[in-house]
This record gives structure tokens, C-alpha cells and sequence, in this order.
């Protein structure tokens, strides 16, 4: 697991990474991307074994279902596990302190993690 702290860190330090995110305005994003990036990957394996998956739940009648209904299928199945998860994670952050006090600029590191898995 430090190893991973470590390789995560590492990817942060990128020069060109942290130029690029003060470049297009977003400073905080420095110490996210690769979360972010690694989010969205997740997501996209989710949605391309989601028909796998799906084809062994629901056998011959998922199966029988057209390419564009299959990739419907996909994104839905993604869609509704990324509002679940974000869901069960944003609770907390409604009970931030340092969020409700500056509601319009107010930061917390557990909401800087949730907004990367929204964004993801």
C-alpha cells in the first residue's frame, strides 16, 4: 500500500501535470488527477464488462437484446453504480464544518475526494 501512496504521489509531482492544471485554472486539481484519471477507468472497465456480467446474470434475454441496447445497457449499469457510490459519500460531507461555514468557498479534503469520483 505505500508503494501505491508512493507511485499516486509521484504521479502528482509531474511538473507538466501540475503546470497543465494551473494552466486551464484549476490549482486544486494538482493533488487529484490521477485519482481522477484512474476513476474514470475504473468506470469505463465497469461499463465494457457490465454486458459480461449482465449476460450471466440475465442469460438469453439480455442476450437477445440489440448492440445499441446492450451499450444502453452498459451505461446504465455504470451510471447507476457512480450514483450510488456517490450518494453513500456525499452524506458526510453535509456535516463538514468547515463547508457550511463558507458554503461558496469553503474546502474539505474528503469533499475534494468525492468531487473527483463525481467527475470520474
Amino acid at each position: 500500500m505505500a508503494s501505491l501512496a508512493l507511485y499516486y504521489q509521484q504521479l502528482v509531482d509531474l511538473p507538466a501535470a501540475q503546470s497543465l492544471c494551473v494552466l486551464v485554472g484549476l490549482p486544486k486539481l494538482i493533488s487529484y488527477w490521477p485519482a481522477l484519471l484512474g476513476i474514470s477507468i475504473v468506470f469505463q472497465l465497469l461499463r465494457l464488462s457490465s454486458n459480461s456480467l449482465s449476460s450471466l446474470v440475465f442469460g438469453a434475454k439480455f442476450d437477445s437484446l440489440s448492440a445499441r441496447q446492450k451499450y444502453d445497457w452498459g451505461i446504465r449499469v455504470v451510471s447507476q453504480v457512480h450514483a450510488i457510490i456517490v450518494v453513500v459519500l456525499a452524506v458526510p460531507v453535509f456535516f463538514k464544518e468547515e463547508l457550511r461555514r463558507d458554503t461558496l468557498y469553503g474546502f474539505n479534503d474528503h469533499a475534494a475526494q468525492l468531487y473527483t469520483i463525481v467527475c470520474g
